[in-house]
């Protein structure tokens, strides 16, 4: 049964004109990034309202101490596994249009995947709360928390979506692009 369903995923992917894989935090588990959710997850060892942008704002000094914990000093450690390469050699040989993730953690990038629409924002960028600098997380000291912008002093956010954000537009938008002009979604 499993060789027949793989079979016919193959058959549908070589005739597809237009496929966008969705990814969420499943793959990235095999990475050693644990879900958000779940027995195992995240939330099971840490509060989330650290990363609610109304707590953020007022408590910077208490979620950077947890944000920096869980994204920097322990996914920071992740590499991408052998589902993101095989996604990004698909998307080489042309057959994969897109991914779009959930995920924050930038294997997809790192495993070479170019077109990757990020719902959630992206762990390795940094933005200035003051002033819009965008910093990339190749240019962050994380020594003294909260992370400041050395442009203007403003508090750094890491550029992923904390509960209260909405979706960014232009990923919104382009996503649902995707989803429409895909015949088969992975």
């Amino acid at each position: 049964m499993k060789r027949q369903a793989f079979q016919e995923a193959v058959a549908w992917l070589a005739a597809s004109h237009y496929t966008t894989a969705f990814t969420g935090a499943g793959i990235s588990v095999e990475s050693g990034i644990p879900p958000f959710r779940g027995a195992e997850g995240l939330w099971s060892r840490y509060d989330p309202t650290v990363l609610d942008i109304g707590y953020f704002q007022q408590h910077p000094e208490r979620s950077w101490a947890v944000i920096k914990e869980i994204f920097y000093d322990f996914f920071g450690k992740a590499k991408p596994n052998a589902a993101h390469f095989t996604l990004a050699r698909i998307e080489k040989r042309g057959l994969l249009k897109n991914i779009v993730t959930q995920n924050i953690d930038n294997l997809h990038q790192e495993a070479g995947s170019d077109d990757v629409i990020e719902f959630h924002g992206n762990s390795h960028n940094l933005v200035c709360m003051q002033c819009g600098k965008q910093f990339g997380i190749e240019d962050i000291r994380f020594d003294t928390l909260p992370v400041r912008c050395s442009v203007c002093g403003g508090l750094l956010k890491p550029d992923f979506i904390f509960f209260g954000e909405g979706i960014p537009p232009h990923a919104y938008e382009r996503s649902l692009e995707a989803a429409r002009q895909a015949d088969v979604f992975w």
